[in-house]
């Protein structure tokens, strides 16, 4: 069964440690496993960009829609033999050491392909061509009530524009489980990471020209009326690579935005 891990820093963070970040033996281990088939690690909260659709008008504001510090830093999509081994599995990431970890299952439709899987095969071998943002679509109670249409057709549109790599919708915020590592000790609750009214009920991996093409894709989703849409770009490392070298390099970049200012109506 396929299961999304969402990364935050939780309601205790610990302090991180980037010598004590072993996320190069969790990576390795999972496609040794045959469990792995993709993740990604996000820019930090302030570079979100939200959008959403109100009264016909397309808005962008910076940021995520709840706080920066409960936002996700990173995912990964697994194929897991049942809960138990997706817990087991989140619980070896550094995420659930430092943060915590929210295992989400996807939506099983009945109508899906023999074999379909999340991340299409072979997808590693596909090398980046753009930019590559995490489309987070939320579900916000305060959206407009006519706000959802044909999602499949935004699919089928940016699918053949080459835009969107892959996606699917997840389980409801009553089938996430959060998982925490402290000290060795698993420390398994139910619920989402958030208590927000806002809550992500699916995501799609783009890859565009720029945060100015991702908007337009981003405010064409039919939830961009209803809900929200969370822009977050992908933030690339070397997971083998040396992890304090790494964390020192980037400690300046950490506190600012580096995408485009946005705000207002477009």
């Amino acid at each position: 069964m396929e299961y999304v891990l969402l990364y935050t820093e939780g309601t205790d963070p610990q302090p991180y440690d980037p010598a004590e970040d072993h996320i190069g033996e969790w990576v390795a281990d999972t496609i040794e496993r045959g469990i792995s088939e993709w993740g990604e690690r996000l820019r930090p909260g302030q570079d979100a960009t939200t959008v959403k659709v109100r009264d016909g008008k397309v808005l962008a504001t910076e940021g995520p829609y709840t706080e920066a510090r409960e936002w996700v830093g990173g995912f990964d999509v697994i194929n897991a033999a049942d809960l138990d081994e997706a817990i087991e599995v989140a619980a070896k990431h550094p995420a659930a050491i430092f943060g915590t970890a929210e295992v989400r299952p996807f939506v099983v439709w009945p109508d899906a392909a023999p074999g379909y899987t999340v991340v299409p095969e072979g997808f590693h071998l596909r090398e980046a061509k753009g930019q590559r943002y995490v489309l987070f679509v939320c579900v916000d109670p305060d959206g407009e009530k006519d706000g959802e249409g044909d999602v499949e057709a935004w699919v089928e549109e940016m699918d053949g524009r080459g835009v969107r790599l892959f996606g699917d919708v997840l389980r409801p915020p009553a089938d996430a489980t959060l998982v925490r590592n402290r000290g060795g000790k698993v420390l398994v609750t139910d619920g989402p990471f958030s208590e927000a009214k806002e809550w992500i009920a699916g995501f799609d991996l783009l890859e565009v020209s720029g945060l100015d093409e991702a908007i337009e894709v981003a405010a064409k989703h039919p939830m961009a009326r209803g809900g929200q849409l969370v822009l977050t770009p992908v933030w690339p490392f070397d997971p083998m690579g040396d992890q304090v070298a790494r964390a020192e390099g980037e400690a300046s970049d950490r506190d600012r935005r580096t995408e485009p200012a946005v705000g207002g109506t477009r």
